[in-house]
Formats: structure tokens, C-alpha cells, sequence
């Protein structure tokens, strides 16, 4: 198993073979037994997949990771199916496929939960230092500091833009993303930032 998650991560490009904890000891039992995974064991997948988000790791690379390795455990384990009839060999070939479907459903869900908090997480941050940066009675420096992850270098001069809806929108968050992706186009993914503040969109880009 050491040997089929490093070859794993070499054909998923590197993701992390620690990724992989508590998915291979039930691939194998699933090819050798017919064994089919325990709540508990999928949970600790659903873990991972958190684990994957929070790290940085597309979803689609980490599921290449398990695809992966579930050829890898097959194909290791030659002996053993030369060693059993064709029912022996269907069955076990069955197992590993719902092992492998309701792990990787189980990966992408812990890593989709785990992307909506960090977006959560990143619009309240964003929303506080638009409420800073407006006040304007911040600190300077923290502002700095606390700007950078979203692109802002307030070492340089910038502008603001307020823009308010001439109808009630059914929502302004739909609206405030498509303005985004618009400005981004144009402008670029640096020294701009869209958020909102009390129903305003509020546009920061360089001066």
C-alpha cells in the first residue's frame, strides 16, 4: 500500500499521498474480502476531502488521487486473483467499485463543505475591512497586512466606487458576483475588490 500511494501521488501530480489515510486499508479489504466500508470509514474520507480543501487541493486532483490508487491496489493484487473462479473475481471487482464510487462521493462532499466555510470565512473578512477602509480610522499598517490576501496593495493610491441599485434585486449577492467577474475581466484579479455594505456595492480598484 506504501508503494500504491506514492504512485498515486505521481499520477495525480504530486497531491499528497497523506490524503489517502483510511481510503487504502478499505480498498484493500474491499478487493481481497469483498468488504464493503463502514459509516465510521467513510466519515474519515469525508474527512480528508476537508483536509484536501483547507490545504489548497482542487477537487478534481484529489479524486484522480483515489481513482488512482484504486487501479493501483488492483493491479497489485495478481496473485490473489489468480488464485479464485470468475464469481470470486466479479465479486471482489464489485466491491471495489462501490468502495471507490462512495469514497470519492464521500472526498468530494468533505471537500465541498469545506470550501463553502473558507468562502464564508473570506466574505466576512472581506466585509470587515470594507467596513475599515471606510471608516477610515484604522490602522494603516494592519490594513496593509490584512488587504494583501485579497489582492489590495494599499501601499498605493486607490479609489472607491459606491453603487446602488435603482430596483430592490432579488439578490445582491448574485448581483455584487456578476459585477465581480466583470471587473475582473477588464481590471484584472489585482489592486480591485468588489464586496457589498448595507444593500451598496462597493468597488476598490487602483486610482
Amino acid at each position: 500500500l506504501i508503494g500504491v500511494a506514492e504512485g498515486a501521488s505521481k499520477d495525480s501530480g504530486g497531491v499528497s499521498a497523506e490524503f489517502l489515510a483510511g481510503y487504502l486499508p478499505i480498498l484493500a479489504d474491499a478487493a481481497t474480502t469483498g468488504r464493503a466500508p463502514k459509516r465510521a470509514e467513510l466519515d474519515a474520507v469525508r474527512l480528508q476531502g476537508r483536509h484536501a480543501a483547507e490545504s489548497g487541493v482542487p477537487v478534481g486532483r484529489g479524486v484522480d488521487l483515489y481513482l488512482s490508487a484504486a487501479r493501483r491496489v488492483w493491479a497489485e493484487l495478481p496473485t490473489v486473483i489468480r488464485q479464485r473462479d470468475n464469481t470470486a473475481v466479479r465479486a471482489a471487482a464489485e466491491a471495489l467499485l462501490q468502495v471507490v464510487d462512495e469514497a470519492v462521493a464521500s472526498f468530494a462532499d468533505g471537500h465541498a463543505e469545506a470550501g463553502r466555510e473558507l468562502i464564508r470565512k473570506e466574505e466576512a473578512l472581506r466585509r470587515d475591512l470594507v467596513d475599515d477602509l471606510l471608516r477610515g480610522d484604522a490602522r494603516l499598517s494592519e490594513l496593509v497586512g490584512r488587504a494583501e490576501p485579497f489582492g489590495l496593495d494599499l501601499t498605493r493610491a486607490h479609489q472607491v466606487a459606491l453603487a446602488q441599485p435603482r430596483q430592490r434585486l432579488p439578490s445582491i449577492a448574485a448581483a455584487t458576483s456578476s459585477l465581480e467577474r466583470v471587473v475582473l475581466d477588464r481590471f484584472g484579479d489585482r489592486d480591485v475588490l468588489v464586496a457589498t455594505k448595507e444593500g451598496l456595492v462597493v468597488i476598490i480598484a487602483l486610482a
